[in-house]
């Protein structure tokens, strides 16, 4: 069953007290006129004219609920009612035929929540939580894992340096800040920064290991050449 077959099969089984809003839901679905004896009676009304010809989509990118009415008369009728309870719709025309529509979310869940359909916009605002929530855990995954991309491949380069000083019998005669630097990044390739920081000897900022740790490749550098 489709999103929108499940909502018009929840919204047929909806029970109606008052005899005014049952009446009210039936002219709504004979597309005639209807007065309005209490204040629920034009959200009945507009149920019946989902009931008869309403679609919704699920939610998602084309996210749409909307109104295919029989003639332009008839139209400006509905978009009365809807306007006057504060649900304005667009307008254009779909084979010929006016058409009523809606694409924002909130706007879509106001309209389901006044004809009845409470529960079908609570599923919706569920859904919109749970994509967000999804979108967030994504955005920070794939900004973790370029992080630590970005440290591995720094990394590499700081041993790949660092091995190259030790072939040319250059460790001895860095600095012992230098050195140190050097003999815990060899051990350690996988650590970051702020772990490797923690094995000084000398307490020492992130910045300033990071210095140290550039200053090996600029020296390797050297050496190369």
């Amino acid at each position: 069953m489709s999103f929108s077959s499940d909502i018009k099969s929840k919204l047929s089984e909806l029970e109606t007290k008052k005899k005014c809003c049952s009446d009210s839901v039936e002219a709504g679905k004979a597309f005639s006129a209807f007065e309005s004896v209490c204040e629920k009676d034009c959200g009945c009304y507009l149920r019946g004219v989902f009931l008869k010809c309403g679609s919704v989509s699920a939610p998602g990118r084309n996210f749409m609920l909307s109104f295919s009415l029989p003639d332009s008369e008839y139209a400006d009728y509905v978009e009365f009612l809807l306007d006057s309870a504060g649900l304005t719709p667009k307008r254009t025309l779909r084979r010929g035929k006016p058409l009523l529509y809606y694409k924002a979310s909130e706007s879509i869940e106001d309209v389901l929540s006044f004809i009845g359909a409470t529960k079908a916009a609570l599923d919706i605002i569920s859904a919109k939580v749970m994509s967000d929530v999804r979108n967030t855990a994504n955005r920070l995954c794939n900004a973790e894992t370029a992080n630590l991309d970005r440290t591995a491949k720094a990394a590499a380069e700081q041993c790949e340096a660092i091995k190259l000083l030790e072939r040319y019998g250059a460790l001895a005669n860095l600095s012992p800040e230098l050195r140190e630097c050097a003999e815990l990044r060899i051990a350690n390739p996988d650590m970051s920064l702020e772990q490797l920081r923690s094995l000084l000897r000398e307490p020492v900022s992130k910045s300033g290991l990071n210095h140290r740790l550039k200053k090996l490749i600029e020296i390797a550098e050297a050496v190369k050449q």
